[in-house]
Order: structure tokens, then C-alpha cells, then sequence
């Protein structure tokens, strides 16, 4: 991990992005998608079957409610999205806070490795609900 300082503007910047990501998540937490529709999933509509972002938000939601095992049965993908939307709150936050970057050195074989991984899983996941929504 490296460290370099940040000037004010990109402080300012940075505790921007962290004030969107905190909302989006405190929104999470309070707006119930099962309630309130945003719009109707066009492929669902076209098809009848689910499309691979079908119930991310509903997953969101449940997750930032803390309802984990609900948030996976809604949609495999969902908790880890709101993982990566609170890391990146807290990266951010910090570096405003602290005026440096938080710069995490990954090889770039790992990140190859792991972006196929989700997409495989997610892939998986999309497939498998497709076949289970035929039967």
C-alpha cells in the first residue's frame, strides 16, 4: 500500500464521491423497492425470464437492512455490490479525511482473475435462474 498526499481539490473531490456512496446506501436502507417501482426490467418484459440484473436492488436493499441470507436468495451479486459501495465510501472518506491517497497495489493477474470469476458466477447465477424460471 502507498501513500501520496492530495491536493485541496481533489480532497474535496474525494469527499464528494463519499457523500454520493453514502447516500446511495443510507437511500438503500429506507427505500423498498418491493414498494415503490422504478421501471419494469425491459428483457423481463420481452422474454419472461430474468435478466442478469433482475433483484439487484431489492438484493441491495435487503442487504443494507442486514437481512444477508434474503439479500443472496434475491440475487447472488447484490451483498457484494453493497460491500464494494461501503469500501469504497470508507477509501474515500478516509482519504478526504486524511488528505493522502489509499493506494492498494493488486497484480494485475489477480484482478484478471477475480473480474472472471464474477463473471462466471454471475453468468452461472443468470443461467441457472433462467432454467429454474422455464421449469
Amino acid at each position: 500500500m502507498t501513500f501520496t498526499e492530495l491536493k485541496a481539490d481533489q480532497r474535496i473531490i474525494r469527499f464528494s464521491i463519499a457523500g454520493i456512496l453514502f447516500l446511495i446506501i443510507l437511500a438503500s436502507v429506507y427505500y423498498d423497492p418491493v414498494n415503490y417501482k422504478i421501471a419494469d426490467c425491459s428483457f423481463k418484459y420481452m422474454t419472461g425470464l430474468s435478466c442478469p440484473g433482475c433483484g439487484l436492488t431489492r438484493s441491495f436493499h435487503a442487504g443494507a437492512n442486514l437481512h444477508i441470507a434474503h439479500a443472496f436468495a434475491i440475487h447472488l451479486m447484490g451483498p457484494f455490490f453493497l460491500l464494494g459501495f461501503i469500501f469504497l465510501f470508507l477509501k474515500y472518506l478516509i482519504e478526504s479525511v486524511t488528505g493522502k491517497t489509499i493506494k492498494l497495489e493488486i497484480k494485475r493477474a489477480v484482478i484478471k482473475t477475480v473480474l472472471l470469476i464474477i463473471g462466471i458466477t454471475w453468468a452461472g447465477f443468470w443461467i441457472s435462474r433462467m432454467i429454474y424460471e422455464m421449469l
